[in-house]
């Protein structure tokens, strides 16, 4: 009976000690194939982005340019045949994210912003009108629902993304298990079960 006294605590710390929880995600926007240097972000697109990295794209469009130090890939704001006016881009996270980290490419004066999901601004900053590489992190205490990125010319870029995601879109960031798993928490909770009705009939 020892035993058990000394082992169910334990047990019972184990499955109580279960919690899902987001992990910190970076997608590569290269993993998306496109000819040319320029591809707008279509429905296709998307339905990949969407699937695979848990965000949406809008008004923008992917790139490849040797001025992006990062890796030369990233998503641009705006679509290809509208380049030089001015355009905003946005990528919404379809799983609220804790917090959003970039890396950036501006070719000319840009504002990038964080919203929340009732729209709300978080936080915002703007770049130089040289062409500049950066990152950035908006970490406001507030879940990040979608980011804008806007300038006049079109060339106002994100090569980087980093954010919450569990690979599970439903509208929040919590489904994956970093403790125990789920097979070893059902195991224990029935062991733990068990022992107590050991002891209540030694007990008894």
């Amino acid at each position: 009976m020892k035993i058990f006294k000394n082992t169910l605590p334990a047990l019972v710390i184990a499955v109580a000690s279960t919690q899902a929880t987001a992990i910190p995600f970076e997608p590569m926007f290269s993993d998306y194939p496109f000819s040319g240097t320029q591809f707008t972000v279509d429905a296709a697109a998307n339905a990949y982005f969407n699937t695979n990295y848990g965000i949406q794209i809008d008004n923008a469009y992917l790139y490849k340019d040797s001025r992006d130090t990062f890796d030369g890939i990233g998503v641009a704001n705006g679509e290809v045949s509208k380049i030089g006016t001015a355009q905003s881009a946005r990528i919404t996270f379809l799983d609220t994210t804790d917090f959003v980290g970039i890396d950036y490419l501006s070719l000319q004066a840009g504002t990038y912003s964080a919203y929340s999901l009732a729209g709300g601004l978080l936080d915002s900053f703007n770049t130089g009108s040289a062409t500049v590489n950066g990152s950035y992190l908006f970490n406001t205490g507030t879940l990040i629902s979608y980011i804008e990125f806007s300038g006049t010319g079109g060339y106002n870029a994100i090569s980087g993304l980093r954010y919450d995601y569990d690979g599970t879109t439903d509208g929040r960031n919590d489904d994956v298990t970093t403790s125990v798993s789920e097979p070893t928490t059902l195991a224990l909770f029935g062991l733990s079960l068990a022992g107590l009705g050991f002891v209540r009939r030694k007990k008894a």
